[in-house]
């Protein structure tokens, strides 16, 4: 439940903080699409006062040159040659059309005619001199065009079709409308060729297309604006602007941000597992901490609690044996049994004198501030072996010691700590049944001392493998659950470590660290 908790608590902190970047990130590529598109129309209004100016300049001159056209400059001339191109435009479209229906097309005076001069249709009034006709019956020309004079200000155009001719007059009125179109339609291109912008769109006081360009408006950013001409009043200028590159900005902008958010995912992800682990780790250390706490709690208890035991055993110890002196001095039995009866007195001193070398021993792992002395590390093991050598023999067990190539000297608690590897031999010896091995070795890195005790018992399962150091804890029908407690508290109190490996069927290892200079904790005494 505690895993879960420190799981979901920085998800959810991370969730809500994602979420906030999401949202900011989308409302400010919002903000940057409005302020493109105030750029584009800012572009386009640019554009357009650009074009009026240019369309209002034309126009003036082409109203000065209809007015006096005997004003000639080289604008004046670059605007007549709008004639001419109104001329292709008729030819080009007279000699192309379809369907010759007069009453659609946009001009109100034209006649058809067939080869024999006969009228096919009219519309509104023209005048064809016969000499024109009968050019075009020779074949001479395929076109005629007369334009306007003083007598008449007409302009009269004829063109050879399919079988028939065209004539065709234009008035003033006409003629200025084409030349006024054929003018904007030239500044359009020459604007479209200039800016970086997709089309230009005219439209006429009814909303009709005046001027069209190619342009996609659903490509394009529209900025439509009355023209305000007094040449075109109520016309409309549509201007086509370009979104490509605000397009790509907008475009780079937004795989910018979602490359940021993904990268931000996979971070925060990541982090969040890296808390979980950290808080997991620190969660554990804190638990063996206390674990460990409460362990030096109970064996210092322990030790008060043996103290005490051990002094009220001493007592009728020391008893017994001032008893046991009386009774040899004091009492003498028959002759022949004297032998005999001195030989039990010596018997119980002697044996009581082992109970109390025994408590005294016990007493001895119990005090953590016994001084520290400067010991050979190799002969302190080999004390324990000596010891526990004649046990092992007898279930066919080899204990090898493994030494380091230099003598290890450490500073200890002498006693203390051959009472822990006792502890852990003694405890490798019971785990072995029918014969085996415990190794026991020594090293020396980087400043600190490893001793391995290896056995070829049965193992520990990895459940019981996490409690062995756990107070009154064992898995043996006569133990108390003391000895490896113990031997864990008197390595931590010469500031080492203790770990255990085991597998089930291979044997268990345990691993012990000690520092070989490191002062020993507060209330200790070192001595040399």
């Amino acid at each position: 439940m505690g895993d879960k908790k420190t799981f979901v608590f920085p998800s959810l902190l991370f969730a809500i903080l994602f979420s906030l970047i999401t949202i900011t990130g989308y409302f400010q590529i919002r903000i940057i699409k409005k302020n493109i598109e105030a750029l584009l129309k800012n572009e386009g209004e640019i554009i357009f006062n650009h074009l009026k100016r240019e369309i209002d300049i034309n126009l003036e001159y082409l109203n000065l040159l209809e007015k006096s056209p005997s004003i000639i400059t080289p604008n004046f001339l670059n605007i007549m040659v709008y004639d001419e191109a109104i001329i292709d435009d008729l030819y080009n479209f007279f000699r192309n059309i379809e369907s010759m229906d007069v009453e659609k097309m946009p001009i109100s005076n034209i006649i058809v005619i067939d080869r024999d001069g006969k009228t096919i249709t009219k519309k509104g009034l023209v005048r064809v001199p016969m000499s024109y006709i009968r050019t075009f019956q020779s074949g001479e020309k395929e076109t005629f065009v007369k334009t306007p004079g003083k007598g008449d200000k007409f302009f009269t155009m004829g063109i050879k079709t399919k079988g028939n001719a065209v004539f065709f007059s234009l008035d003033e009125d006409e003629l200025d409308a084409l030349r006024k179109k054929l003018t904007l339609k030239e500044i359009v291109e020459a604007e479209e060729k200039r800016f970086n912008i997709d089309g230009i769109n005219i439209y006429d006081a009814k909303g009709i297309p005046y001027i069209s360009s190619n342009g996609n408006r659903e490509e394009a950013y529209v900025v439509s604006m009355p023209l305000d001409s007094k040449y075109l009043p109520k016309f409309i200028v549509e201007i086509l602007v370009s979104k490509g590159l605000a397009r790509d900005i907008l475009k780079r902008t937004t795989m910018n941000f979602l490359f940021i958010l993904v990268l931000l995912a996979i971070s925060g992800a990541v982090s969040t597992y890296a808390i979980f682990l950290l808080e997991r780790r620190h969660a554990k250390r804190l638990r063996e901490f206390e674990k460990e706490l409460e362990m030096k709690e109970r064996l210092v208890s322990l030790g008060k609690l043996s103290s005490g035991m051990a002094h009220e055993i001493r007592n009728p110890l020391n008893a017994m044996s001032m008893s046991i002196q009386r009774l040899k001095r004091e009492f003498t039995p028959a002759k022949e049994k004297e032998e005999e009866y001195y030989q039990f007195i010596d018997i119980i001193r002697n044996e009581l004198s082992r109970i109390d070398r025994i408590v005294e021993e016990f007493l001895l792992s119990t005090k953590s501030h016994a001084p520290f002395l400067q010991e050979n590390l190799d002969n302190v093991i080999e004390e324990v072996v000596v010891i526990l050598r004649e046990k092992a023999a007898s279930k066919g067990i080899d204990i090898i010691i493994s030494k380091a190539d230099n003598d290890i000297m450490i500073q200890s608690q002498k006693e203390r700590l051959k009472q822990a590897f006792y502890n852990i031999v003694l405890n490798g010896i019971e785990a072995i049944n029918n014969g085996g091995s415990i190794k026991i070795t020594t090293s020396v890195k980087d400043g600190n001392i490893d001793i391995s005790i290896k056995d070829t018992g049965a193992g520990i399962n990895e459940k019981e493998l996490h409690r062995i150091f756990e107070y009154y804890y064992t898995t043996k029908d006569k133990g108390i659950g003391l000895g490896l407690p113990i031997s864990y508290m008197i390595i931590k109190d010469h500031g080492g470590d203790i770990s255990a490996f085991s597998e089930q069927g291979k044997g268990t290892t345990f691993v012990i660290t000690m520092p070989m200079n490191q002062p020993p904790a507060e209330g200790q005494k070192t001595r040399e």
